[in-house]
């Protein structure tokens, strides 16, 4: 049988009910629940002493504040509770004994003595723990809340280590993000998370923080992913995508009404195909730098030359997902709607688009579902109709567009929503009894046995 070891130091660790405390006097227990845990604490020290212990270091501390996750029956998710009150007693030994002769003095079962880690920071690592300086996730306690009973104040080793506790603190959390990129990433990949609740959540910010390149890459293959989906989707007739024009002059609530559209289009998407839509804002120069295969991209006064002809006609074509220019490498435009938004209107937008030399303004107008104009908070809406056939007998004059914006009416807000709604619902053919579904990964071997 393998001799046990003396140990330098120990943590006790335990629940401040008498039933677990062998040999103690109820009232040093109950004055320690009570928040007196000086008592407890010399008692502890003259149990060791008295069996030949030599104690050079006590300190104590009370935890009532810690929480623990527990599943919540009722309301079907894990919720936080305080977990029971209980005490941390660290004792520094100059003459220790072995882990279960120390517990037979302590009165308390073996399990609930820690040893700790081996290494020149071990003693370290459970100093910084009474008030959990390591921990950024727990609570954190005072350092005058630990009760010093043999050694140096606890609030000197406090101001002198935290500098240390603190770096250590970093690399403790960066050893902990190497667990969680692999769970992040294969949640990004699942479609379950977007950039921005990654940037926007304290713990998986830090993973980001740590592994960016990783998780991008992570976001660039879902991106990816997606859009070769939707590009099947499309080429199997599931749905067409949906473009609305807004114009109006500055300040009129064109990006208010945008993302209000945007809003009710990511919940229609939740309910009825169970999506989880992104969007994607981009900017008025080098457009498409940033997408990556967004369900819903907007274009918020955004410049007719912005984009070429070819790009603006691609972009904007309901049955085809074709490849945008954008700075390093083409974009595929596999968005299933697009919002843009102008204080020009779409004669005067399209117009100025890069490569325009007498283009007919009508084979942009047809991609639009929706023309919205919004005046004095009423929401005009219009729709692409195809031109009556012009004849002239200059052919060197210009012909009119083969498709002009007929008046559909003027409408409240609420009403105009209702409309595009409407719009977005008949497009993603959602009524029907297969709407778009998430993205299936095909096996290659169903692929060769076509």
């Amino acid at each position: 049988m393998k001799k046990q070891a003396n140990l330098s130091c120990v943590m006790l660790v335990q629940q401040l009910e008498p039933e677990f405390w062998i040999g103690w006097d109820d009232v040093i227990i109950e004055e320690a629940h009570n928040g007196n845990i000086r008592p407890l604490i010399e008692e502890l020290v003259k149990r060791f002493e008295k069996d030949g212990c030599e104690v050079n270091e006590a300190y104590g501390i009370l935890h009532d504040k810690d929480l623990i996750s527990v599943w919540n029956q009722d309301e079907m998710k894990n919720v936080e509770e305080l977990k029971a009150k209980h005490v941390h007693i660290l004792i520094k030994f100059g003459k220790g004994d072995t882990l279960n002769s120390l517990a037979v003095k302590a009165g308390v079962a073996p399990q609930y003595l820690e040893k700790a880690k081996s290494g020149r920071y071990g003693y370290d690592n459970l100093l910084s723990y009474l008030v959990h300086a390591k921990d950024q996730d727990k609570h954190q306690y005072f350092p005058d809340e630990v009760v010093t009973v043999s050694g140096e104040e606890y609030t000197s080793v406090y101001n002198r280590r935290m500098e240390t506790w603190v770096r250590g603190r970093a690399t403790k959390e960066a050893k902990a993000t190497d667990l969680s990129v692999d769970y992040l990433v294969s949640e990004i990949l699942a479609g379950k998370l977007t950039k921005s609740q990654v940037l926007l959540t304290n713990e998986f910010y830090r993973v980001y923080a740590l592994h960016k390149r990783k998780i991008n890459d992570a976001f660039d293959t879902a991106g990816e992913s997606k859009s070769y989906q939707t590009i099947a989707d499309l080429d199997a007739g599931n749905f067409k995508k949906t473009t609305l024009f807004i114009m109006a002059e500055s300040g009129a609530g064109k990006t208010v009404l945008s993302k209000k559209i945007i809003s009710i289009l990511q919940s229609v998407a939740l309910k009825k195909m169970e999506q989880r839509w992104d969007y994607c804002l981009t900017a008025s120069n080098n457009a498409f730098d940033e997408y990556n295969g967004q369900d819903i991209i907007f274009l918020d006064d955004i410049r007719g030359d912005s984009l070429s002809v070819s790009d603006w006609l691609k972009l904007l074509d309901p049955y085809t997902i074709s490849p945008i220019s954008a700075r390093y490498h083409n974009k595929m435009g596999s968005a299933k709607a697009i919002i843009i938004t102008s204080t020009k209107t779409p004669s005067e937008f399209f117009s100025i688009a890069k490569g325009n030399f007498h283009e007919d303004l009508g084979q942009f107008f047809r991609r639009i579902d929706l023309l919205i104009n919004i005046e004095d908070d009423k929401f005009h809406l219009s729709k692409p109709e195809k031109a009556p056939p012009a004849s002239t007998q200059f052919p060197y004059v210009i012909k009119p567009p083969s498709h002009y914006f007929h008046f559909d009416g003027t409408y409240h807000k609420n009403k105009a929503l209702d409309m595009v709604t409407k719009t977005v619902i008949r497009n993603m053919q959602l009524n029907k009894k297969k709407p778009v579904t998430q993205p299936a990964k095909a096996n290659v071997t169903d692929h060769l046995k076509k």
